[in-house]
């Protein structure tokens, strides 16, 4: 993954939460994302005030995460790998400091990245990301009514601010 934005882990009653930084694409905010409970929340920096919070389903979740851990850039193969493997060890890759499971991480998220390959030789990867992309929509809905927006680069995907109309 590219860039680690100011990502901390907190446990509160149980609930395992990260708190990452947006001061990139939307100063003054941070955002709550509580993974036990699948809520994200939008806090105000200076006061810690909830501005606003969505209810997310696990594939969102998924999907959220590591545009949240890579907001500048997050590879489809990197979106393709959290959406196929399991919750756990997802969970485990994205916040674990151990470099075990960073190196099984990579190794996943290479693998992903050869069916992404094999996928577009065959002009099938539509299919092969259909899971993602669908995951992408629905989240793209609940990030907008918390001023995010997600975008798309040949690359991947990126969080930014909600265009002002």
């Amino acid at each position: 993954m590219n860039q680690i934005t100011g990502v901390r882990l907190k446990e509160v009653r149980n609930d395992v939460c990260h708190l990452f930084d947006l001061d990139v694409f939307l100063p003054g905010y941070k955002m709550l994302v509580n993974v036990s409970s699948s809520i994200i929340s939008l806090l105000s920096k200076e006061q810690g005030d909830v501005i606003s919070q969505r209810i997310l389903t696990e594939t969102e979740i998924r999907v959220a995460l590591p545009l949240l851990l890579s907001p500048a850039c997050c590879p489809q193969e990197v979106l393709h790998a959290c959406y196929d493997c399991p919750y756990e060890i997802l969970l485990q890759a994205l916040f674990s400091p151990h470099t075990s499971s960073l190196r099984q991480w990579d190794d996943l998220v290479l693998e992903h990245c050869q069916r992404l390959n094999v996928a577009r030789q065959q002009r099938a990867q539509r299919d092969e990301m259909r899971g993602v992309y669908n995951a992408l929509f629905s989240l793209r809905q609940k990030l907008s009514q918390l001023g995010l927006d997600i975008r798309s680069r040949r690359e991947g995907y990126y969080l930014s601010a909600l265009a002002s109309e």
